[in-house]
Order: C-alpha cells, then sequence, then structure tokens
C-alpha cells in the first residue's frame, strides 16, 4: 500500500528559473536617480545622460552653451553626474565615461591631435584651441552624450511558495489486522486515505507575473496573473493484494443494518465473510489560478514613499477533484457466491468555483537608500460561481462475465452527471495581503522576498460533498438501486498563503 503527498518539484524549478529572469521597467526608487524639471511634469534621467530644452543639438551649439557662449542656444537643465558652477563648468569624469584628453598637438589651431585615449567619437569645445596655452594635457573633450529617457513600464515575475488550506472528508479506505473487518467502530481499523483535514496543506509551486503601464506620474494600469501547481494526495494499494497482512476496504454506513459497514477490497479469515483479494487507488487534487486588470491611482507622496489606490477586475479558478476506486475478487465460497467474483466500484467528484468579480485597495511604498518596503490589502468582491460533478460505476462480474453494471458509484450526492441541480452561484469576498522587502544590489538588479495571504469566504469542494450513507444490498450482484439518504451540499472556506521570491532588473 502507497500513500502519497505530491510536491511538483519540476514545476517548483521552473518557478525558480522563472524569478531569475524576471524583469521590471518602473523606476523602483532607486536612490541613485534623481528628478529634473523643465517646466512640466516630472522626469527621471540615469547617470550619464543629458536633460535639454528645446535646443539646437548641433555640435557647435553644444559646445558654446557647455563652454560659455550663453548667448549662442539655451542652457542644458542639468548634468547627471556632472558639478554646474556658476563661471564655466570643468566637466567630472562620470560614473563609466570619463573624459577623453588629447594626446596630440595643434591647440592653437583648436584640433587636439584627433587622437584619443577612449578610441571613440567626442566633439571638441570651439574655444579649446586658444585657451590651451600649449598644453595639449589641458585640452579636454566632451562625450556625445544620450538624450533622457523616462520610464513607464514595468514587469514583475516571482515564484510563488505557497500553502493551501488542508481539507477534509469522511474516511474513505480503512485498515486494520488480518482477521478484522476494516470497519469504522472495529477496534483496531485505521484511515489510510480520508479523515479530517487530511487531504493538502502540502507546499504548491507556482509564478506570478506582473506587468502595466504609468499613463501619468499620477496613473497606471496593470495586469496580473498567478497560478499554482496541483495539489494532490493520493493513496495506492499498488496492484493486487490478499488480506494475508492486513484487511482493506471502503467504509460506508449501512442503512438496512443500520451500523457501520465496509466494502471489503482485501481479507483473510474475517468472520462472518468470504475471503478477498483485491485492489484500491483513491487521490484528491486541488488547482488555483488567478487573473487581474488594475487601474492604480496615486492618493499620497512624499520623501521616500508613496501610497496608491487599486481598483479593478478580479477572476479566481478554483478546482478540486476526489476519486476513489476499488476491485474485490472472490477468494472462497463458503458463505456464498463464486470463486472469482468481481466487484468494481468508481466514484468520481468534481467541483467548480469560477469567481468573477471587482476588487479595491491600497498599496504602498517606503524607499530608503537602497532598501525598499512595499504593502498590498485590498478586497475582491463579487460572485461566486460554484458547479458539482459526481458519477460512477459499479460493475459485477460472475464467472468471468459482467452480469450487472450500473451507473453511479456510491459516493456522489445523488446522479448529479447531467444534471445541474446542485449549481449555485454565491456572493463571495476574498481578502487579500501582500507584504514585500527588496534589495538594490547592483544598480538595476534588486531581489525581493515577502509574503502573500488570501482567503475566499465561500467555495464547494469535493471532499465536503459526498454520501457515504447507504443500502448494503446495492453492492451486491444483483444490486439494489442505491438509496441514499437525502444529503444537503455543504460550502466551505478557503485559504492559501507563502513566501514570494522575486528578481527585478530596472532598464
Amino acid at each position: 500500500m502507497e500513500t502519497k503527498k505530491t510536491t511538483k518539484w519540476k514545476l517548483l524549478a521552473l518557478a525558480a528559473m522563472l524569478s531569475a529572469g524576471s524583469a521590471s521597467a518602473a523606476d523602483q526608487g532607486n536612490s541613485d536617480i534623481n528628478q529634473y524639471y523643465t517646466g512640466a511634469a516630472p522626469v527621471t534621467a540615469e547617470e550619464g545622460e543629458i536633460v535639454y530644452d528645446d535646443v539646437d543639438y548641433s555640435a557647435d551649439n553644444m559646445a558654446a552653451s557647455f563652454y560659455g557662449d550663453e548667448a549662442q542656444s539655451l542652457q542644458p537643465v542639468a548634468f547627471v553626474g556632472d558639478h554646474q558652477g556658476s563661471s564655466v563648468p570643468t566637466p567630472a569624469p562620470m560614473m563609466n565615461d570619463p573624459y577623453a584628453m588629447s594626446t596630440g598637438s595643434g591647440c592653437s589651431t583648436g584640433d587636439c591631435g584627433n587622437s584619443y585615449d577612449m578610441g571613440s567619437s567626442y566633439e571638441m569645445a570651439s574655444s579649446c584651441g586658444s585657451s590651451c596655452g600649449g598644453d595639449c594635457g589641458k585640452c579636454r573633450e566632451r562625450p556625445v552624450r544620450k538624450m533622457m529617457q523616462k520610464h513607464d513600464m514595468w514587469m514583475t515575475a516571482e515564484a510563488l511558495l505557497w500553502f493551501t488550506q488542508a481539507r477534509s472528508t469522511t474516511p474513505l479506505i480503512t485498515q486494520n489486522a488480518t482477521g478484522a473487518a476494516p470497519e469504522l467502530d472495529v477496534p483496531g481499523t485505521t484511515t489510510i486515505f480520508g479523515g479530517d483535514e487530511s487531504l493538502g496543506g502540502d507546499l504548491s509551486a507556482g509564478f506570478r507575473i506582473d506587468i502595466g503601464k504609468n499613463l501619468s506620474d499620477d496613473f497606471g494600469v496593470g495586469g496580473r496573473f498567478w497560478w499554482l501547481s496541483e495539489s494532490s494526495e493520493s493513496a495506492s494499494s499498488g496492484g493486487i493484494v490478499n488480506g494475508a497482512a492486513n484487511s482493506f476496504g471502503r467504509p460506508f454506513y449501512d442503512t438496512n443494518i443500520p451500523s457501520d459497514n465496509s466494502i471489503l477490497i482485501a481479507n483473510t479469515g474475517v468472520a462472518g465473510s468470504d475471503d478477498f483479494e483485491g485492489s484500491f487507488s483513491a487521490e484528491s487534487s486541488l488547482d488555483i489560478y488567478a487573473a487581474e486588470a488594475y487601474a492604480r491611482m496615486k492618493m499620497l507622496s512624499g520623501s521616500g514613499f508613496r501610497t496608491d489606490l487599486i481598483g479593478g477586475f478580479s477572476h479566481f479558478g478554483i478546482d478540486d477533484t476526489l476519486s476513489v476506486n476499488s476491485t474485490s475478487i472472490q477468494t472462497t465460497d463458503a458463505l456464498g457466491g463464486l470463486v472469482g467474483d468481481r466487484t468494481d466500484i468508481s466514484d468520481l467528484i468534481e467541483t467548480e468555483n469560477r469567481f468573477f468579480g471587482g476588487q479595491i485597495g491600497f498599496e504602498s511604498q517606503i524607499n530608503r537608500g537602497k532598501w525598499s518596503f512595499k504593502t498590498l490589502t485590498k478586497v475582491h468582491l463579487g460572485n461566486m460561481e460554484q458547479i458539482y460533478r459526481g458519477t460512477g460505476l459499479r460493475t459485477f462480474t460472475t464467472g468471468g462475465v459482467p452480469a450487472d453494471s450500473t451507473n453511479g458509484g456510491v459516493l456522489a450526492l445523488g446522479d448529479t452527471f447531467n444534471t445541474t441541480a446542485l449549481d449555485e452561484d454565491k456572493f463571495t469576498f476574498a481578502p487579500e495581503a501582500n507584504v514585500k522587502l527588496a534589495y538594490q544590489f547592483r544598480p538595476n538588479v534588486s531581489m525581493s522576498v515577502g509574503y502573500s495571504f488570501i482567503y475566499w469566504d465561500d467555495v464547494l469542494l469535493a471532499g465536503d460533498n459526498i454520501n457515504n450513507v447507504y443500502n448494503g444490498d446495492a453492492i451486491t450482484s444483483p444490486p439494489a438501486a442505491l438509496a441514499q439518504p437525502a444529503s444537503e451540499r455543504k460550502d466551505s472556506s478557503l485559504y492559501t498563503h507563502g513566501i514570494d521570491l522575486g528578481c527585478v532588473i530596472d532598464f
């Protein structure tokens, strides 16, 4: 017998690779970047770039503007990384862009030798020659520099290492010592699949992508998508087993007795029963994804902090699946039936939850040097469409020939495969919170670690909506009709939370 808790390690590795390759074009509050004003909205300049108002960008005009002939053109607004004084400025070397020194002769003509240490194209200042005084070592050239570009796009990617709330169901597969019935009211019986908070709760890997555009300094639009890998739990006999070591069964409450009973899968020497060998498999899986479209508007800002109002559209998908399959083969016929008689029972319960609604909340960020701290709090409000499907099959084989086959297993809330009787729409709210700490360890690269939490107050889960109360003669050959007492569907809540790991590259 095998019991497995499955974590998708390949998906975890993929999520880590996605995180390592993430990129952002948004302004992350870099303390090494300054803002300059040109009479309109503030713009962002990178070090080594120059900002001009409407000017003639020809070499002569720019050189004259830089070296003192102020009457020829408008002055530059700012040189990022350079020093500007009241007199003619002496350019200082910029990050990774030092000024080249002439190594030739010809200062009196303004031609500093046409030979430059940097080996690249530089513009000459027209007044250089006469002011050198024959010392060409003091004749300096000014590099041609790019114009400033404004950052208005962002894209981030994160790896998610989250844990989803453990889910509950009634015991579905039980075992006991050989010779003892695997029924819930028999001492020694243990549950090997099912039970209270027995499904899920393990680590699930996933990813989250956020991309958007700032339409102005105060307003932007964006979209977000995140997905968690399947969280699954399973148990299996690993093939045909007999009851020599343990007895296995599918427990239920028999309305004919009335008392606890079990469908015998494998047993030897259980009083009042023939011997059986058989197999079983059971699995539960949960999938979650989300898609959002939102707008953000600046509410507050100051030195090193900003708070935005967030609002938009939200969509969630939560799918829960539960399947149980068993085969019982009779090996003795002392009490009835024939050796080789076989009973196959399968059940499949599926629930789908589709949320469509809106979101509103706040996002705040504080910057201190290379560190930044961000919080996101919001609530999703809207309609949760809940769909329930339950199906199965009972097949009885005698003498190698299928004698009876009946649609429907033994766990579904009635015959629901072709009906929408249990489908409902519910108003649901889902609060969400996220905190994130980031460090800029290189000029354009930041690493972040965060924590996320989200809670849905009304979801439909498979394990909460099964009915293992029925008549025992429905699992004999020929079978009687399955007579389950009426059972109402049950709604539940669900949450997921965990660690976020991200890498952000500014460009």
